[in-house]
């Protein structure tokens, strides 16, 4: 970075909190960002009696509204001037929201689950391209003496030790996994049974075989699985030798594989669309309930939610929603209208907060001696009077923390001005004091503090006072706050400067 640029990039933020506008050589403006925070808190008070009356308001009004919905959704009255068809389309209308609000909580637990399964789910971390495969052959050898179907029910004894066993439990929880979703891409297929061979002694023998199959993202992963399911078949076989019928199991093949699956590739994405699909229900019942409230004149879908929530309350006691009004309805009524309260609350704070920062940066009107100063640079303070008009405590200690104020005297304060300007101007004849204030104002300051100088104000008013400013050797300004323009000041600024004379500082009352 050009060594140029950082310098005049360090000098945009200096250490008081003082943001430059532009290059400080171009003499332009700078705003405090201390100044502006004070500047918001000494108007605290009106800050939050907009902020109270909007959150408020609010809450009046929404509760009021809530009492309303609360009569409108109670389908044991029939309301005053209401029809019979009327009355009878009014509760067709609550009781398929009901219906509406019912189907929501139950796709909302499907799309929970779904959300679920789609993040944990072992087959949805597969990459389709390189799915990994093994395929476990077990070999289950009877004697011919066996009981009839006993192959079978050792067929389906081993499938179920398989789907149904805890055997994958402690390798889910160490590996993160849940078990029920490893289970889901293990596949037994191929079951053969009722097949006999003789033996090298003529000894008739039955043979059944099952055919595992293992599905997983990783080569490791499906090899470990592999793994847990020969150890768990071999130890289930000394079980079922007593329970079933004598036999021996053994593997008779392992193959491991990698391969593209389209199938996979599809599922996955069956998966994801049915999340879709579930969402899509939900809106759709959604717009439903919005559309029945507005039938009803109902705020919105959240006064039948609610309402129906009062329901379930009621039937929690055994009684009805009409029988169970009072404790309902009034829960019912002011926990939305103070959720609206508060947020008017928040609206009116933020709002009146922002309009006091514009007002502070766009502002036409002097406010602070931290604006002045900041806004004409070359200007040297003389020093700056405590503030006009009656303050309670907390401005006066807003005031003092932003420098507008001291903890000192009005006297000592305007004793420490009068001697600083004595001090500026005691080598000069003829000076000139000036402003754009208010003229008793300033006079009574000029009186109070006693300064040595013509008085002539307002230049814009009196052109005469311009022409004089030639005459004399220096020019004071002595501005107020909340009354001098920021306009006003510059063009008075620029025409002393016009006329040669020098501005030796300024005043702020």
């Amino acid at each position: 970075m050009d060594s140029n640029k950082k310098e005049q990039a360090d000098l945009n933020l200096n250490n008081n909190g003082v943001v430059l506008m532009v290059d400080p050589s171009e003499n332009d403006s700078t705003l405090s960002l201390k100044d502006l925070l004070y500047s918001v808190l000494r108007n605290l008070g009106i800050v939050l009696i907009v902020a109270v009356i909007m959150g408020g308001a609010l809450f009046a009004y929404k509760i009021t509204r809530k009492s309303e919905d609360f009569n409108a959704l109670d389908t044991t009255v029939k309301h005053a001037g209401e029809s019979d068809m009327d009355y009878q389309q009014r509760i067709q209308k609550i009781d398929r929201a009901r219906d509406i609000a019912t189907a929501i909580d139950k796709v909302n637990m499907q799309i929970n689950f779904q959300r679920s399964y789609l993040t944990d789910s072992v087959y949805m971390k597969i990459n389709p391209d390189n799915v990994y495969e093994s395929r476990i052959q077990f070999v289950i050898t009877l004697n011919g003496t066996a009981a009839e179907g006993a192959d079978k029910a050792l067929v389906s004894a081993y499938q179920n030790a398989v789907y149904a066993g805890t055997f994958l439990d402690e390798y889910a929880e160490n590996n993160g996994y849940k078990a029920d979703y490893i289970k889901e891409v293990i596949w037994i297929e191929n079951t053969v049974a009722d097949s006999s061979v003789l033996s090298n002694e003529e000894n008739a023998l039955r043979v059944a075989s099952i055919t595992v199959k293992v599905y997983g993202p990783t080569e490791d992963y499906v090899k470990d699985v592999t793994e847990l399911i020969k150890e768990h078949l071999t130890s289930e076989s000394t079980k079922l030798n007593q329970t079933v019928a004598a036999h021996k199991i053994a593997v008779g093949a392992v193959q491991e594989n990698s391969k593209a699956d389209a199938s996979v590739r599809d599922n996955q994405a069956n998966s994801t669309a049915k999340l879709e699909n579930l969402q899509k229900q939900v809106t759709g019942f959604n717009d439903s309930l919005d559309q029945i409230a507005k039938d009803l004149g109902l705020s919105g879908k959240e006064d039948l939610l609610n309402y129906f929530e009062a329901e379930k309350e009621a039937a929690v006691t055994g009684t009805s929603v009409a029988d169970n009004a009072e404790p309902v309805s009034f829960m019912g009524v002011m926990k939305p209208g103070i959720k609206y309260g508060i947020v008017g609350f928040v609206a009116g704070f933020c709002v009146v907060t922002v309009i006091l920062v514009l007002a502070y940066v766009f502002g036409k009107k002097i406010t602070t001696q931290a604006q002045f100063f900041g806004k004409f640079k070359n200007v040297k303070k003389i020093g700056v009077l405590k503030p006009l008009g009656k303050r309670c405590g907390f401005t006066v200690s807003i005031d003092i923390k932003s420098d507008d104020d001291s903890k000192m005297s009005a006297d000592n304060i305007a004793k420490l001005v009068a001697n600083n300007y004595s001090n500026l101007t005691k080598d000069m004849g003829k000076v000139l004091i000036t402003g754009t204030g208010d003229e008793k104002a300033t006079k009574d300051a000029v009186k109070k503090l006693g300064l040595k100088g013509d008085v002539k104000l307002n230049m814009f008013g009196d052109p005469d006072v311009l022409s004089a400013v030639p005459g004399y050797d220096g020019v004071v300004l002595i501005e107020q706050r909340k009354v001098s323009l920021f306009k006003n000041v510059e063009g008075e600024i620029a025409l002393i400067e016009n006329a040669g004379t020098k501005v030796i500082g300024a005043i702020l009352i």
